[in-house]
């Protein structure tokens, strides 16, 4: 009875936390890279840059409660990583397929650590590509404001193109279940991109659960009278 009574108050306890931290805010936290590569971008079709050069796609680690795996929502924007201002705060505009792209890969790649390595910094690259193609432009990476080019592309900045269009594929296959619920938190500072963390939500029991815990409660608590009666 002890056990069942525990899960309930933890339940409780859990979806409490998750509310308090939702609309919590965050200051003065640190913004430093940990993946970072150079892609190619198309003449007159990448971040209004009108000749073929590199542009660095980054991957951030937020340090603020614990260490925080970040991408930038920003594309266009340049990120200063020294000790600004940067607030958290609850972040609800991602869209359908950007909670599936979350819900598919995040937990693939993702480390309490923020180390990228390695294939993980490949999926994390790519990643941050198929994040800005889903939440500002088409959904396209050989289209459209934010596309790329793999020709003249090293390997490795092949292999993160190609990551991301696999992701993207997934990502917009409306077919496809969310089934790994993430909350998202902002950090933005002044004269720089703002970038988002996400947190796994843990699933907190419907009524219709607790009704049935407090069904079971009270037939634990007659067969306990029961016996104590015998």
């Amino acid at each position: 009875m002890k056990t069942i009574a525990s899960l309930i108050a933890k339940s409780i306890a859990v979806a409490a936390a998750s509310l308090t931290l939702a609309g919590a805010a965050h200051a003065g936290v640190v913004v430093s890279s940990v993946a970072s590569q150079g892609v190619l971008t198309k003449k007159n079709a990448n971040f209004d840059i009108t000749n073929t050069e590199a542009r660095s796609v980054p991957v951030w680690n937020v340090a603020d409660d614990s260490s925080l795996l970040a991408f930038c929502i920003e594309p266009t924007v340049g990120m200063h990583t020294d000790n600004l201002n940067y607030t958290g705060s609850l972040f609800t505009g991602f869209g359908t397929s950007v909670k599936r792209l979350y819900s598919l890969y995040y937990s693939s790649f993702a480390t309490s650590s923020g180390v990228l390595t390695g294939d993980n910094a490949v999926k994390a690259l790519g990643f941050q590509l198929a994040l800005w193609e889903l939440n500002n432009d088409n959904g396209n990476l050989t289209s459209g404001n934010l596309a790329m080019a793999p020709l003249g592309n090293s390997t490795a900045a092949k292999a993160v193109i190609a990551e991301a269009k696999t992701m993207l594929l997934a990502a917009t296959n409306e077919s496809t279940a969310i089934v790994n619920d993430y909350k998202f938190t902002s950090y933005a500072a002044a004269g720089s991109q703002t970038v988002v963390t996400a947190m796994a939500v843990s699933p907190v029991p419907e009524p219709s659960s607790f009704a049935m815990m407090g069904l079971g409660l009270a037939a634990m608590g007659v067969i306990a009278r029961r016996r104590r009666a015998a």
